[in-house]
């Protein structure tokens, strides 16, 4: 992995360590504050029924948690995995306020090495996750591991923020955004819709949008295109 990888992954980490420390789940003001709309929605589309549910890059439980109230008179569990040990420890806290720690599944491991069951989840989330792999061949991987792990009829949802950039905000200089995979849109697009050429498309959207942030020990302007790419198998 280059210098560069290593260095963007540990401000990554420290920053969301901070931030979750700080803030909540479903703190008003927050992003953090609801589950992503689009996410409960083509959910929604599932039987509810003993459903199975994978999120990679489930963070302290944004949407995860969500889920498996939705899903838990009917049976259903939620497999949530996370890179740092610190935002799972809070997820299986929030599990536990939110009474559904027997429909959820916490996990510390990095999505590029996790491996999926085939064919055993009816939904898989990679919710701002795949931005954060070393490489356009391990975001390849990670999604050909999502599309074997995904039953028939099942619905894969990724939301990955690309073309990023960081506008400092005491100096006014832009630069690329330090994150370890900054995907340019287009690329992003053709590379799913390549990948997932005979699935259904249902949603596809690009928004840009800014997040401030304090990182590197100071305020800065995170900004990019948040593409949100959700399908669904055929057969």
């Amino acid at each position: 992995m280059s210098m560069r990888f290593i260095q963007a992954r540990t401000e990554e980490i420290k920053y969301h360590e901070k931030f979750y420390a700080e803030n909540e789940l479903f703190a008003p003001g927050t992003w953090l504050a609801r589950p992503v709309k689009a996410i409960m929605d083509t959910f929604g589309l599932l039987d509810p029924h003993d459903v199975r549910v994978l999120d990679l890059g489930s963070g302290v439980g944004r949407n995860s948690i969500p889920i498996a109230q939705a899903i838990k008179a009917y049976g259903g569990t939620v497999t949530a995995v996370d890179l740092i040990p610190s935002a799972v420890e809070i997820l299986q806290e929030n599990a536990r306020k939110y009474e559904v720690r027997d429909n959820l599944n916490a996990i510390v491991a990095d999505i590029e090495e996790y491996r999926i069951s085939p064919q055993s989840y009816d939904y898989i989330i990679a919710c701002s996750a795949l931005e954060h792999v070393s490489a356009e061949e391990a975001f390849r991987r990670v999604v050909a591991g999502m599309i074997a792990g995904t039953k028939p009829h099942g619905i894969n949802a990724i939301l990955i923020n690309t073309q990023s950039e960081e506008l400092d905000c005491s100096t006014g200089e832009v630069s690329e955004g330090f994150i370890e995979l900054n995907l340019a849109t287009g690329k992003a697009i053709s590379l799913l819709k390549e990948i997932y050429g005979d699935w259904e498309i249902i949603v596809e959207r690009v928004i840009p949008q800014s997040i401030q942030e304090i990182k590197y020990g100071k305020p800065i302007e995170f900004r990019g295109n948040w593409l949100t790419f959700i399908v669904r198998r055929l057969s």
